[in-house]
């Protein structure tokens, strides 16, 4: 290669980098913004010591590694069951090189995974700030709202009859738990795809927009603990006493891991410990919120998914109830902004550039 060529090359290489830099330009604003917030709030509480921009600058790396193994022996499998070329080994390396290993899809992804563990600490170090800034008071108002939305009845009674026994409420548990794992999937996957880039950057940008107003605006303002907790922060009668002796007997039978997670937490609360996975909110549930904008990805990307992902947003909405997590309403709430997010970026986007090409629903739609 002459130096012409690669100057030419480089030169190539730096508009490329500069375009998918523009492309991503609301996403880096909303996550950049939100550690200056983040800091100027530590400043504020004097709390600098529990912010922390690389909490999960090392937890993120095991599940990034096994999400992109996944999808690499899916896309191996699908090339032996669908394809079948005459020279496997062959086709895998020059099909996977062309497609997968290109400037434009390898930038793009680095830009969402080094800018995901840097939001979450974020996150996380504001979660714990979250009594300090707006002591747990709305627990009470919660349970009242709660019970006079489900005529008289608390959502959990009324899940009781077909939810109360052992595997069902383990089987619930495991699914709940598994939102980390469907999480980081799909963060990967919308990090390296190349299909439907508005659609992608909505799911993105929805995502990053959704945890800051809810998770952190909202939630401070609506500062509540969870059912678990509804003794320990308000020291009144406990209607959840209840839910929280049945998990226990449960959990005599089969694991019930969210007693643990609780019990950890509580005391991550009382020790100001700040560490992954710390923090105590519960409205709007961001679990809930967050099962949502899975769904609504999946509504626009194929009928099978979203129905996985549908499958998947109800048994958390019903988990965050029937394993104590959350007040019924605090799903409510999550599912209506999340969805109003999820509008209002998807129309800002398309009238901040109108050239960016449409996924196939919203073509097809536009089309007809």
């Amino acid at each position: 290669m002459t130096a012409i060529a690669l100057y030419r090359d480089i030169g190539g290489l730096g508009v490329e980098a500069r375009r998918i830099l523009r492309a991503h330009a609301w996403l880096i604003a909303v996550v950049l913004g939100y550690a200056c917030i983040g800091l100027l709030v530590a400043r504020a509480l004097d709390l600098e010591e529990g912010l922390s921009l690389s909490l999960y600058a090392s937890g993120v790396i095991k599940p990034y590694s096994i999400s992109l193994v996944l999808f690499l022996l899916g896309y191996v499998i699908y090339v032996m069951l669908f394809v079948r070329p005459p020279q496997l080994t062959r086709y895998l390396l020059r099909d996977f090189t062309a497609r997968f290993l290109t400037f434009e899809r390898l930038f793009q992804a680095g830009i969402v995974l080094a800018l995901f563990p840097i939001f979450v600490s974020i996150f996380t170090s504001f979660k714990m700030m979250i009594p300090w800034i707006n002591p747990y008071s709305w627990d009470e108002t919660f349970m009242i709202w709660d019970r006079w939305l489900h005529a008289g009845w608390h959502p959990w009674e009324l899940l009781q009859p077909v939810l109360g026994f052992p595997w069902i409420t383990a089987a619930i548990n495991f699914l709940y738990h598994a939102w980390f794992f469907v999480l980081y999937g799909l963060i990967v996957w919308q990090a390296f795809t190349l299909r439907a880039p508005q659609l992608r950057l909505q799911f993105l940008i929805s995502f990053v927009v959704s945890w800051v107003l809810l998770g952190s605006v909202a939630a401070a303002w609506l500062s509540s603990a969870g059912p678990c907790y509804y003794f320990l922060v308000t020291g009144l009668d406990d209607p959840f006493a209840p839910l929280m002796a049945y998990l226990e007997a449960a959990n005599e039978v089969v694991p019930v891991w969210a007693l643990g997670v609780q019990e950890m937490l509580w005391e991550r609360y009382q020790t100001g410990s700040l560490e992954v996975g710390s923090g105590i909110s519960a409205m709007p549930s961001m679990h809930v919120s967050s099962a949502f904008l899975f769904f609504l990805l999946g509504l626009r990307v194929h009928r099978l998914l979203a129905w996985g992902l549908g499958l998947f947003f109800f048994v958390t909405l019903i988990g965050s109830v029937h394993l104590g997590w959350h007040y019924a309403i605090d799903g409510y709430v999550s599912i209506v902004a999340t969805w109003i997010v999820w509008r209002l970026v998807g129309r800002l986007l398309r009238a901040a550039d109108p050239r960016l090409p449409l996924d196939g629903a919203v073509a097809k739609r536009a089309a007809g």
